[in-house]
């Protein structure tokens, strides 16, 4: 960030995407239509397999660690998950520099803060990964007990 950046921004802003914690209607876009089955599991087998991944990342060496380091761990691990399942960081795809993000624009401040609200969407994705296919899972579970109860 420069002052040519910061000077210039002024007299022509860009647009800047936004950081949401917790929105209660979910992303729309089309028009309505629940996602296909397969979809749906398959996302929920990928988050199933990152969960596993960040469980085995923190019980790997439970016999060489103390048991308060794998609760920081394991600590750590929840509150990544819960930090990626609330927070949707949104940037305007329209300004994110030249070529595609590639660049940095000289002349716009705005596009470094969607470059960091990008940065930030892709660090939080595998979070949202584990928290849907955990939600996802256990509903589907709920589902099938219920069905096989009867």
């Amino acid at each position: 960030m420069g002052l040519l950046e910061w000077f210039l921004e002024s007299g022509n802003p860009g647009p800047v995407g936004k950081v949401e914690i917790n929105r209660s209607e979910p992303d729309g876009g089309d028009d309505g239509e629940p996602p296909k089955k397969w979809l749906v599991y398959i996302a929920v087998l990928i988050g199933l397999f990152l969960a596993a991944t960040g469980l085995y990342w923190v019980f790997n060496n439970s016999n060489n660690e103390s048991t308060e380091r794998m609760l920081t761990k394991f600590g750590y691990l929840v509150l990544y998950v819960i930090i990626g399942h609330f927070i949707r960081a949104a940037p305007d795809h329209s300004n994110v520099g030249w070529l595609g993000g590639l660049v940095d624009n000289p002349f716009r401040i705005s596009d470094d803060y969607n470059r960091w609200l990008l940065f930030a969407q892709i660090a939080l994705l595998p979070g949202k990964f584990i928290a849907y296919g955990l939600v996802m899972s256990w509903l589907i579970g709920k589902h099938l007990y219920m069905k096989f109860k009867k």
